[in-house]
């Protein structure tokens, strides 16, 4: 099972988590603390109320019952992102409406960020190709899981292996993945993927970098699990094979 690191996220970035979750439609789970209560609902919109911000929820069937008597309810609001992980905040009282709930913005919101992925080494071939200050990077994957890559860099002798094109915390978007295979190169949309990591090579004008996958549609995380689920399965036949 795979380890979790739990992040905080405060300020400005709540409103742009909250403002997807409308504009995607995507699902939350309420449930309350205290009591047997738990539904699916969605989140409709935020509004300013003097200083302190509020969301709105459609209202889920049954709740007013189950939070009578309750002068200040809490409740934990789970949903899925668009990165596909986990976030979850607590919710503590709120306004019922007629057909929503007015709740108060949370202080932070936890991501539980998977902490370590399954790693598997590259087919040869496998590049990965992304966009820098106008110019076109096509570098080699050394390493690919579902939560990101390790890619190598390599610079002709005249040229400075120090003056990489970016640094760590930069976001590249629109990144392609390519597999080569038999049948046709599988290829792999990521929209988003941040530098988090740069090393030197042990030889030669090299540099590795470590990216992390931070937006890719569920398509596309389906289509990474499978072709590296495939791939292993192929490399383990091959290895039996070799030792038999």
């Amino acid at each position: 099972m795979n380890e979790v690191d739990i992040n905080k996220i405060e300020g400005n970035s709540i409103k742009e988590i909250f403002a997807e979750l409308i504009r995607d439609k995507t699902f939350i789970r309420i449930r309350l603390i205290e009591g047997d209560y738990e539904r699916l609902t969605l989140m409709t919109g935020i509004r300013k109320k003097l200083r302190n911000p509020v969301f709105l929820i459609d209202y889920p069937r049954g709740f007013k019952e189950a939070v009578a008597g309750s002068s200040k309810w809490k409740a934990e609001i789970e949903f899925t992102g668009n990165d596909n992980l986990k976030y979850s905040f607590i919710a503590t009282g709120g306004q019922i409406l007629q057909d929503e709930i007015r709740i108060p913005f949370p202080r932070s919101i936890q991501r539980h960020q998977r902490r370590k992925h399954f790693r598997l080494e590259a087919p040869d071939g496998t590049t990965l190709t992304f966009n820098v200050k106008a110019t076109v990077c096509r570098e080699k994957v050394i390493d690919i899981s579902l939560g990101g890559a390790m890619i190598a860099l390599v610079y002709p002798g005249d040229k400075d292996p120090n003056g990489l094109p970016f640094r760590i915390g930069d976001v590249l978007r629109d990144v392609e993945l390519v597999f080569p295979s038999e049948t046709g190169d599988h290829r792999i949309d990521i929209k988003k993927a941040a530098v988090v990591r740069i090393q030197n090579g042990r030889s030669g004008p090299r540099k590795y970098c470590g990216l992390q996958f931070i937006e890719i549609e569920k398509d596309q995380i389906t289509a990474l699990t499978e072709f590296i689920y495939n791939y292993q399965r192929r490399f383990l036949r091959k290895r039996l094979r070799v030792n038999a």
